[in-house]
């Protein structure tokens, strides 16, 4: 078996990376789940990849006002049991990178539509040329917007050796905290991954220094049983933004599994992979269909009961692969979950 990458929670000083507790907003409402969307680039079409028209992204504010959304900012969410209790179809905007094409080109259209977001911020770049300064950042701050930290570096941290990834990912997490000390007057305490990559010894970290959730990158829906450093965004950028898959995502339900089988696998190109995930949540007596790397792979999965058995080999030249798998229940609503394959011997 590979490596797993372990998470830790903050509710119990005897909770382990596997078993993490519940915050309190996994506590107040036991049918709580929200999907969480993740931007990066508004209309700056040199990078197509992490990119969202302009256009598009009026039409998915547009979709999400008139169908009942409400949104949050995430600490917002996380620390109001009277919106963690209401039945209230809810939505997390948030954005990576503070790139300038937010500030320019996705804050009027927020504020057109009355919507929240949070923007993830590595502190090394900001005031580059492409991306927002301290200055900006303060005005967004008074316009409603939560910043919170997505590291100074943007390394990728697991590829330090194991011997110092801890003390290497320490240094620059509260290298970033000192830096929105000094610039903003406070210390984020929600946390983004770079890459959506992570390890044991990094989420000991986020914890010990009293990060409320932690944000990954693989796709899935936020919900009371989601481990609370390994939370599941899906992205909307370059190939995944048309309308249709835009609606598909924000009336997604989540497979609700284990929290340690929500945490990465570090593994090797060709491995033979096998593990499994036990279901935890509705009673999903439907196929599942499973996707690896996007490419569907119906042998990859084998149902017995509540558990789901994987068998399949590493893709090739892959730094991050995601294993999802999606089914519907008897009313024709789509449930999903994605875990995360890390491959750090890949250099991008």
């Amino acid at each position: 078996m590979p490596l797993t990458a372990a998470c830790a929670g903050n509710t119990s000083a005897n909770s382990s990376a596997d078993n993490p507790g519940e915050p309190l907003w996994q506590q107040v409402n036991k049918d709580f789940e929200v999907v969480s969307l993740v931007y990066h680039r508004f209309g700056d079409a040199r990078y197509p990849s992490t990119n969202t028209s302009v256009s598009v992204f009026e039409k998915h504010l547009k979709y999400l006002s008139d169908n009942g959304f409400k949104s949050y900012t995430v600490s917002e969410l996380l620390n109001d049991t009277s919106v963690l209790a209401d039945d209230r179809k809810k939505v997390l905007i948030t954005i990576d990178d503070g790139f300038a094409s937010f500030y320019e080109n996705g804050i009027p259209l927020l504020g057109k539509y009355k919507m929240k977001a949070t923007l993830y911020v590595n502190t090394e770049s900001v005031g580059w040329g492409d991306y927002i300064s301290w200055d900006q950042l303060k005005e967004l701050m008074e316009k409603g917007v939560e910043i919170g930290s997505h590291s100074h570096r943007h390394n990728y941290f697991v590829d330090e050796p194991d011997s110092s990834r801890a003390d290497i990912f320490e240094a620059d997490l509260l290298k970033a905290e000192s830096l929105f000390e000094e610039h903003l007057g406070m210390i984020p305490k929600t946390y983004v991954y770079p890459y959506g990559e992570f390890s044991a010894e990094m989420v000991e970290v986020v914890k010990d220094h009293d990060y409320l959730i932690a944000f990954a990158q693989n796709s899935g829906v936020m919900n009371n049983a989601s481990h609370p450093y390994a939370v599941p965004r899906f992205p909307v950028a370059g190939s995944h933004v048309s309308m249709e898959q835009f609606i598909s995502k924000v009336n997604m339900h989540p497979v609700r599994v284990g929290k340690a089988e929500q945490l990465p696998l570090i593994v090797a190109s060709g491995e033979q992979i096998d593990y499994s995930i036990e279901l935890t949540g509705d009673n999903l007596g439907g196929p599942f269909n499973c996707f690896i790397g996007g490419k569907s792979s119906p042998e990859a999965v084998m149902r017995d009961g509540n558990q789901l058995a994987f068998s399949f080999s590493v893709p090739a030249g892959r730094r991050r692969t995601p294993v999802t798998i999606t089914t519907r229940d008897s009313d024709g609503q789509w449930y999903w979950f994605s875990r995360l394959l890390m491959n750090p011997e890949v250099e991008e």
